[in-house]
């Protein structure tokens, strides 16, 4: 099923804990907060430029010292009327690298006037299970978060069957370049149910995003319609039926170790 699901990659999240110089796959003591806001439309250029001021050069300072491994801060491109419209992710090895910043951007962000205006928030810890990734920076990159609930019970088993099904497509993407890294995630600190899986996913540039589409398609050809029928059976009958969501997300600025 995630076959299927990931030829409309975009790009959280990411919060890609999960990527590395080396392109080697994370280990489970990767963690990410992700904080996110909605603003109001007349401020949304202001949080950009509170971001720019305030934030940027704190999360490159404990980048700097080896806090964190990761960051980055997007704004939402499909907008729902409840969702979120902006945020930030850190990300670190270790859950004290991520309070200290957490505490640090809180005491930097009584400056961020737009952030006073947002009208909801919402925070996420989450841990990698897996991932690969290449390690940099940029600008107006593509993040997409797809989120799966699977049934009580059959976590080990869906994982297993990700890996032998999308993770090599992934890797794929990876090394041709079209998806600068990817992470499977767990929230750390349960806000959702705890079946809930969080594939996250990003591409330099919105070029890259068709190109990772196509290669993800182009994947698919490969395999007859009862091999792409049996594997979307099995992928279903470890997850529960109208769970899936996506967020897809311009990255306004990141950075991975």
């Amino acid at each position: 099923m995630l076959r299927t699901l990931a030829v409309g990659l975009a790009g959280c999240a990411l919060l890609l804990s999960a990527t590395g110089a080396a392109a080697q796959p994370a280990t489970p003591t990767a963690f990410t907060f992700v904080a996110q806001w909605q603003v109001p439309r007349g401020q949304w250029a202001n949080v950009a430029a509170d971001f720019e001021k305030t934030s940027r050069p704190l999360l490159e300072k404990l980048a700097a010292a080896g806090t964190l491994i990761g960051w980055g801060f997007y704004e939402t491109i499909v907008h729902t009327p409840d969702g979120e419209t902006h945020g930030v992710w850190w990300s670190s090895p270790t859950l004290a690298g991520l309070e200290r910043t957490r505490a640090e951007l809180v005491r930097s962000g009584a400056a961020s006037g737009s952030l006073t205006t947002a009208t909801t928030h919402r925070d996420y810890l989450f841990r990698t299970l897996v991932g690969n990734g290449k390690g940099g920076s940029g600008t107006d990159a593509y993040l997409t978060v797809s989120t799966q609930v699977v049934k009580p019970g059959k976590g080990q088993e869906w994982r297993q069957l990700w890996e032998k099904n999308t993770k090599p497509d992934l890797d794929n993407l990876v090394a041709q370049g079209f998806v600068q890294g990817y992470s499977l995630d767990v929230e750390q600190v349960h806000t959702n149910t705890p079946g809930m899986r969080f594939i996250v996913s990003i591409s330099p540039n919105v070029d890259a995003v068709d190109k990772a589409r196509e290669a993800l398609q182009a994947s698919q050809a490969k395999l007859s319609p009862e091999e792409r029928r049996a594997t979307g059976l099995q992928f279903e009958a470890l997850l529960e039926p109208g769970a899936h969501r996506d967020v897809h997300m311009r990255v306004i600025r990141y950075w991975n170790k």
